[in-house]
């Protein structure tokens, strides 16, 4: 596959498969993505593999801190909605509009997004990115390039892919189960896995004008 054609082809995959991913396929994958560029080279991301039994512990310690009404405290601060600036709220509200009517009702599309979050999207697969608590704020660009990286190479062999704020919200499970030590933070998951064909996962969500976002100065 050429690098455009895994550009424009790869989507929010929000519906997996039950079908499980080769571990050495999964290597594959983060292998392509440690080619990514960092910060004088520093490479200070880690990755954790959370499937089989782990996950399916994750996805029920999840579970329970959702049935206690439990909000998430990641370790990327986030900010309300309202206090984003004025262009990404108009995204934001584009993109809640168009896959609200990509569904027949908005019940429809409330149930589908629902239950998708809740069971973090069906993933037989996610990679958890850390970096070092003691990090710049640039070791959280490398780990971003580093996601990015990794989704367009899971693309190419065949995955589909997913990042999700959802999956790293509550980072003490995280630490216990997946055993990583306390002076890394979680800077995103990655769910990965087999598209399931679903009408979710039949969304694209739109894109800026060109002209709206880059910026020639003579």
């Amino acid at each position: 596959m050429k690098l455009t054609e895994a550009i424009n082809s790869r989507h929010s995959v929000r519906q997996f498969t039950d079908q499980l991913v080769d571990q050495e396929l999964i290597k594959k994958v983060v292998k392509l993505a440690q080619r990514t560029p960092s910060w004088v080279n520093s490479q200070p991301w880690q990755v954790y593999c959370a499937m089989g039994e782990s996950l399916d512990k994750i996805k029920a310690a999840y579970h329970k801190e959702d049935l206690a009404g439990h909000q998430g405290n990641s370790d990327l601060a986030v900010l309300a909605r309202e206090g984003w600036s004025t262009e990404t709220q108009e995204n934001m509200k584009q993109w809640r509009h168009g896959i609200v009517h990509h569904f027949a009702t908005f019940d429809e599309a409330h149930q589908q997004m629902t239950e998708a979050s809740q069971t973090l999207y069906n993933s037989p697969v996610i990679l958890y990115i850390t970096i070092p608590q003691a990090s710049p704020d640039w070791s959280i660009l490398d780990a971003g390039a580093f996601g990015q990286t990794l989704m367009l190479a899971a693309t190419d062999l065949g995955l589909g892919s997913i990042p999700t704020y959802n999956s790293v919200r509550f980072p003490n499970i995280l630490h216990q189960i997946l055993g990583v030590p306390d002076d890394e933070r979680f800077i995103e998951g990655i769910s990965l896995g087999y598209e399931k064909k679903a009408k979710i996962n039949s969304y694209r969500s739109e894109r800026r004008p060109l002209g709206e976002v880059l910026h020639f100065s003579d």
